[in-house]
């Protein structure tokens, strides 16, 4: 592992942290409050905000969306937090990959086989964000976690009254003055209808425009909308391929238990649990890196099409998703599904000009790398 492999491994563990624990802080604070920490509560039981005439007079309608806006938030955090704090460790190759990968129409029921209940996922090479004044200036998305969403609050991912997901983005921002990139400055709530029916990826993203619907300000949902679309298709293929038969994950060894602590007074003593992380596509990553490499040594005119991961041009075939529709019966009345993810690959190479190599870019693989990890709690798994 070279000096920068350590680094950027290293930034984006500690960028993902750093917003975690803003997140934390954040709950911390508006749970002073006994009114706002009953309505965080009630968010995670899928039962949204809501205000008195009184509130609007008293602290008005910008402070009050505020306000949902981070019980919405805080919810998030705190489902992931109840439930074996698992966050997805995703290879950097395969990131990139999944961010062109192209999938049309969605079995709805696939998303009940999301392996872990309201992970996080952490991007290794931070997707850009729009650019805009307001709210969200120059950024990246860090990393977002993945829950379920109901009626008008959220839900565990496993719920079987769960109406769809819910993507929490946390953003790291560029600072116009100094062009610093300030950490957890800008997250944002998205839900999108995953229904048990067959449904598209343009649907559930039309469903978030509509959400976004919500802002007052036309400039500033345009702006939203704008922002979040695009970031939004990428996490919608990482999420769809958590949930493929052919997905890569690996989770680490279960470590020895730890020895129960005594109870102290009335309660037993629960010492703070660190995240577990589960690595994401280190298998087939190296792949892509490899087939990268082989293509940009390819040997014009061979005739030979090389299955690789390179980004553009115009025999480029992305990722994309494969579902077959099995069980008894006609193709169009079966009812269960299998859905796997095939990797990007070139075609006609043998097209290219004599001196011509196709274009891509080198990634650098990261090496395996050790993270921390405890025993998962399995609590309402």
């Amino acid at each position: 592992m070279t000096n920068d492999d350590t680094r950027r491994a290293a930034e984006a563990h500690k960028a993902a942290t750093a917003h975690m624990e803003l997140l934390t802080e954040a709950g911390t604070a508006l749970r002073d409050s006994p009114r706002v920490a009953r309505m965080i509560d009630a968010m995670q039981r899928g039962i949204g905000t809501s205000w008195t005439h009184r509130d609007y007079i008293q602290f008005g309608r910008a402070t009050l969306a505020r306000t949902g806006d981070l019980i919405g938030e805080i919810a998030a955090s705190e489902l992931w937090k109840a439930n074996g704090q698992v966050i997805y460790d995703l290879h950097d190759e395969l990131a990139d990959a999944l961010s062109r990968s192209k999938m049309s129409k969605v079995p709805g029921a696939l998303f009940d086989r999301l392996p872990h209940i309201n992970p996080a996922v952490v991007i290794p090479d931070p997707w850009p964000v729009g650019k805009g004044r307001g709210g969200l200036a120059e950024g990246y998305l860090r990393c977002f976690y993945i829950v379920g969403f109901k009626g008008m609050g959220l839900c565990n991912t496993n719920d079987p009254e769960r109406e769809g997901h819910a993507f929490l983005f946390c953003y790291d921002v560029v600072d116009e003055e100094t062009g610093k990139i300030v950490p957890g400055q800008f997250r944002d709530l998205i839900p999108v209808p995953t229904s048990r029916t067959a449904f598209t990826v343009e649907e559930a993203i039309e469903f978030a425009e509509q959400w976004q619907g919500g802002l007052a300000d036309e400039k500033a949902r345009k702006h939203a909308v704008k922002t979040f679309r695009p970031v939004l298709q990428k996490a919608f293929s990482v999420l769809t391929y958590l949930c493929t038969d052919n997905r890569d994950i690996q989770e680490p060894p279960e470590p020895e238990p730890e020895r129960r602590r005594r109870k102290t007074g009335k309660g037993r003593v629960h010492p703070e649990r660190e995240p577990i992380w589960v690595r994401v596509g280190w298998y087939v990553g190296p792949k892509l890196h490899e087939a990268r490499r082989r293509a940009l040594h390819h040997t014009p005119h061979s005739g030979n099409s090389i299955p690789t991961g390179i980004e553009y041009g115009p025999q480029h075939k992305a990722g994309h998703y494969k579902t077959v529709w099995i069980g008894p019966g006609k193709t169009n009345e079966r009812t269960q599904s299998t859905t796997t993810w095939v990797m990007p690959y070139w075609t006609k190479l043998e097209d290219l000009p004599e001196d011509v190599d196709p274009p891509t870019q080198i990634v650098q693989v990261n090496p395996q790398r050790g993270d921390p990890f405890r025993r998962r709690d399995t609590v309402g798994r």
